[in-house]
């Protein structure tokens, strides 16, 4: 049987040989956390014969572990010790292919193997309570011998049984479809027969994967990146004119790498309640000197409150009070020479902007309403050379069945570009310290899994400094900025793109907030190849957005679907393997082509305008 296989160029649409999207949320990995620790952050717990605290690796560090793990100390007094982590949140989790995962080491020292409950728990009624009559408790009993080694245990969900006669009896944490929360994780020891005295186990990287925990060569090791798999670099500063921000990122690094990207933040007004800041001509130079422009338009008056009655909504949007706003940008825009990403209603997940689903009927139909009518409106005003940007932020707020981003995604006809903010921690004062793995790890599942043709980026990113008061043997932000590299070209190695938030705002996020950040920023990323290259250029992104092809091998044939408004006489060209011309059609929305091709590779063009776009596609 014949059969059509589309090519973007370079693989754009492929998944990267490595698996690296199987990690899907972060229970506890203990980077970060001060050796000696005892109370850890989120809601951790201990009962009975069980102690713990943060302590060094005793073993040699590796990339996956770090060098700080969690000792627990079992006095054995009554023969049992827990240790667990109180959760209570949304985890859309799947027991038909998702698995627990966590390190121990359990020492040649020890007595015997150790014998461990691991037990979750699920809050079926979703009151914040679990009642043994109402909830699911899942548990798995695992014997783990001893070893001078580190093991990765993992579990398939579908492997716990039901250990309680509440609750619904099944496993099903999750947003959607009325599924409970998550609410606790707990390991729970049973002393040996042969101990007659304390022992002393470690854990780490307590997580849950879709399938397979990805690993390197050994489980201790990262997955390693695609070939294609590759990270273009951006910066935003507030800087004016916004032309000057390259100028001032790329002199504190060696020259031979560069900025791609250069996000710039624009409200509807900076005083008064009147929408008129539109885009101007420091966004030409920047295309001009090569850099692609990011525009963050924020709706939304800056000179009040974001959350200022006076401030917008989305109906506001979708009503048409802002069209003659709307296409005053649209047409300005258009007037520059190549493309540009808008990213609107950025961090809606969020509770601190106007727009955000909180605060707007807590209904994410209308973040889709409203996105949806911005790009329908810069169609209309012929303003096709931008690529939308969708950029919920990494953590939702709150935690919320409503407030889950992909119920909020407009559609792939709508959006080119999906994307997130990443900050180590927000929050002002001496804020929460976390590992990027765990602030990354759910956000980039669910784009991956839900969205796999959009490129992902990490639109803004920072960490803040330690201050003063904190334990010497606290992470510092250079240890975290290399962790992270290590975490994008392994866990994360399909983020395309990598913008650094420059500048002094809850905290100092500047990439040369000491020297020590600054190095570390460019001996792990600047000065990396895996930052500053791509298998997709802005080109190929631009492409893959307008066009879409779904070869159907059954009927010899593939659909091509365009989406964007076409002008009047715009077709498509069939080009063969050696550059010659098979046919010429008239250009339509939905087409049907290649049913008579003879097997080979061929080039489809279309031609809409100025503007032209191109898809591979093979037929065997």
């Amino acid at each position: 049987m014949r059969s059509f296989y589309l090519v973007f160029f370079l693989c754009l649409a492929c998944t990267s040989v490595s698996q690296t999207s199987g990690l899907k949320y972060v229970v506890y990995d203990m980077d970060g956390l001060d050796i000696g620790e005892t109370d850890l952050p989120d809601g951790d717990y201990n009962n009975f014969d069980l102690t713990y605290q943060v302590s060094a690796n005793p073993t040699v560090q590796s990339d996956v572990l770090g060098d700080r793990v969690l000792k627990l100390n079992l006095n054995w007094s009554g023969g049992t010790g827990t240790f667990g982590k109180g959760i209570t949140k949304y985890v859309e989790l799947n027991a038909a292919t998702d698995r627990f995962n966590f390190y121990i080491l359990n020492p040649v020292a020890n007595y015997a193997s150790a014998v461990v409950d691991v037990s979750i728990k699920e809050d079926d009624n979703q009151d914040g309570v679990y009642s043994s009559s109402s909830d699911d408790s899942w548990i798995k009993t695992l014997t783990v011998p001893k070893s001078a080694n580190w093991q990765l245990i993992t579990i398939p969900l579908n492997s716990f049984t039901d250990a309680n006669g509440g609750g619904n009896g099944v496993f099903d944490a999750g947003y959607t479809n009325n599924r409970g929360e998550l609410f606790t994780i707990s390991l729970t020891f049973h002393e040996p027969a042969a101990a007659t005295g304390p022992e002393t186990y470690y854990i780490d990287m307590l997580c849950f994967s879709e399938g397979a925990l990805p690993s390197g060569s050994t489980i201790l090791a990262l997955p390693p990146a695609g070939a294609t798999d590759g990270c273009m670099l951006g910066s935003f500063a507030y800087r004016n004119p916004a032309d000057s921000v390259p100028v001032e990122v790329e002199a504190l690094f060696p020259p031979g790498n560069k900025l791609e990207y250069v996000n710039i933040f624009m409200p509807y007004a900076y005083s008064g309640t009147v929408a008129s800041v539109l885009p101007g001509s420091a966004v030409q130079r920047l295309i001009d000197n090569g850099y692609r422009p990011i525009i963050t338009w924020e709706m939304m008056y800056a000179s009040y409150p974001s959350l200022d009655p006076v401030q917008p909504r989305l109906n506001s949007i979708t009503n048409g009070t802002f069209d003659n706003y709307i296409d005053a940008f649209a047409n300005q825009v258009k007037t520059y020479s190549d493309t540009i990403i808008l990213r609107p209603f950025h961090e809606f997940d969020g509770n601190w902007y106007a727009w955000c689903i909180e605060h707007n009927n807590q209904d994410p139909a209308n973040l889709i309403a409203a996105y949806r009518y911005l790009v329908d409106r810069f169609n209309a005003a012929g303003a096709d050379n931008v690529l939308w940007m969708w950029s919920p932020n990494s953590s939702p707020a709150p935690n919320a069945s409503y407030n889950w981003f992909v119920d909020a995604y407009p559609g792939n006809a709508y959006v080119d570009i999906v994307a997130t903010s990443l900050y180590n921690h927000p929050i002002t004062g001496a804020a929460p310290w976390r590992s990027s793995r765990s602030l990354l790890a759910e956000t980039y599942h669910y784009m991956k899994k839900y969205f796999p043709s959009k490129p992902f980026y990490i639109a803004e990113s920072g960490c803040r400094e330690r201050y003063a008061g904190e334990l010497p043997s606290s992470q510092t932000k250079a240890e975290w900025i290399c962790q992270f590299s290590k975490d994008l070209r392994s866990y994360f190695s399909r983020t395309k793109g990598l913008v650094f938030f420059h500048t002094i705002k809850e905290h100092d996020w500047r990439i040369n907030s000491s020297l020590a950040a600054k190095d570390a920023v460019k001996n792990c990323i600047w000065t990396d190849p895996f930052f500053g290259s791509s298998s997709a250029s802005i080109n190929e992104l631009k492409d893959a957005a307008v066009f879409t092809a779904f070869p159907n091998p059954f009927l010899n044939e593939t659909s091509i679907k365009i989406h964007r408004k076409l002008k009047p006489n715009a077709f498509i060209r069939i080009i063969d393997a050696n550059g010659r011309e098979i046919r010429t059609l008239p250009a339509k929305n939905e087409m049907v082509i290649g049913a008579d091709l003879l097997p080979g590779i061929y080039l489809v063009m279309l031609k809409d305008g100025e503007m032209r776009y191109s898809i591979k596609i093979v037929k065997e």
